[in-house]
């Protein structure tokens, strides 16, 4: 069954493209200044259908609000560890595939999370 694509729907993803890896607050506060009508609650279930559905990922990381990146490609990120920014960031020798891994203990991989630490440019400078 296909989903059905409404208009609030369309107009947070816009603002996901929009936004750099944006927490949902983020994402309500700018729908919410051009379409107040659209509801918190609302801006976070679709983001959340979103992620469920394979149309956007849910960036989790440690001690930091849910970020969401419609860019569903196998991609890696970098992360601030003074303002807590995300950013996409290519790595050399790693394959923009993704990486392919086998166990030997009994488990079923579902999926794997690479990520970079360090320090963004506008902290390193002191401009956040």
């Amino acid at each position: 069954m296909q989903e059905r694509q409404t208009k609030q729907k369309q107009i947070i993803y816009e603002a996901l493209k929009t936004l750099d890896h944006p927490t949902a607050t983020e994402v309500y506060g700018f729908v919410h200044e051009q379409y107040p009508s659209v509801s918190r609650a609302t801006v976070f279930r679709v983001l959340g259908g979103f992620a469920t559905g394979g149309k956007a990922l849910e960036l989790r990381t440690a001690g930091n609000e849910v970020r969401y990146d419609y860019n569903v490609m196998p991609h890696y990120h970098a992360h601030c560890t003074a303002c807590g920014r995300l950013a996409d960031v290519c790595v050399e020798g790693l394959p923009k595939g993704g990486l392919k891994a086998t166990t030997d203990c009994d488990f079923d991989l579902s999926g794997y999370s690479v990520e970079f630490f360090g320090i963004c440019t506008d902290c390193k400078h002191g401009r956040s």
